[in-house]
């Protein structure tokens, strides 16, 4: 009798302990499961909060339905394109040189046609992703319509690089373009060019230098290296110099 009530004791203590094991588990599952949904409230309040400001600064410089449709659309497919890339990286940024492509395939042929793309292998934190991928395609819309890319023989040259100023590391990008109709700088202030003179440069804390040059227009970004360049995997050496 004895061995026998030891043994229910034992298994009644196992029993207990399995349950507290099990209660345990499911409360820090539904911890992470609150804490994912949070998250995924929060970001998509953002990306609905972005693209009705995007819908809003369209629609006070489109002239006809059809105008909005257009440049809505290419602004919007440009976004999504550059969450596509995040939601690849489980949100944790994305390689440049696949920004860069997946937002110029489009306008040109790249490597060797009238798109290059030269730089290291860096990885952009998110805020970067978003901001740098919506530039690029405002740069390359203006392109397209009145620069290099609207001619045959014109040429865009898209550059990035690290580099140190004042101690310290700095990310530096660069659009250059040759080869397209005589430049003269624009009267009219649309959301394209807020974006690439201004709210680029404001959302990551940077300068932007925009340069109408009569041989192609010239647009370097400057941002504090920390700010917009992921440490992830091989990036954190080329930060460090």
């Amino acid at each position: 009798m004895r061995l026998e009530s030891k043994a229910r004791l034992r298994t009644l203590y196992s029993l207990r302990t399995a349950t507290a094991v099990g209660i345990t588990a499911i409360t820090r599952e539904n911890e992470q499961l609150g804490f994912i949904t949070d998250e995924l409230s929060h970001r998509i309040k953002n990306l609905v909060a972005v693209i009705q400001s995007i819908a809003r600064q369209t629609m006070h410089q489109a002239a006809t339905k059809d105008d909005f449709e257009a440049r809505f659309s290419g602004r919007l497919g440009a976004f999504g394109r550059s969450l596509d890339l995040l939601i690849a990286n489980d949100w944790h940024g994305a390689r440049i040189d696949e920004l860069v492509r997946s937002e110029l395939t489009a306008f040109g042929g790249l490597e060797g046609a009238q798109i290059s793309v030269e730089g290291p292998p860096l990885s952009l934190k998110p805020e970067a992703v978003r901001n740098i991928g919506l530039a690029l395609h405002e740069l390359a819309t203006n392109a397209s319509k009145y620069g290099a890319l609207s001619l045959p023989e014109g040429k865009v040259v898209v550059h990035w690089e690290l580099a140190n100023s004042d101690g310290r590391r700095r990310f530096l990008m660069t659009w250059r373009e040759a080869g397209g109709p005589v430049v003269t700088e624009p009267t009219r202030w649309g959301f394209g060019r807020q974006v690439i003179q201004r709210l680029t440069a404001h959302a990551l804390a940077g300068r932007v230098d925009h340069e109408f040059a009569p041989d192609g227009v010239r647009w370097t970004l400057d941002v504090p290296a920390e700010l917009v360049v992921s440490t992830r995997g091989d990036t954190a050496s080329l930060l460090r110099g």
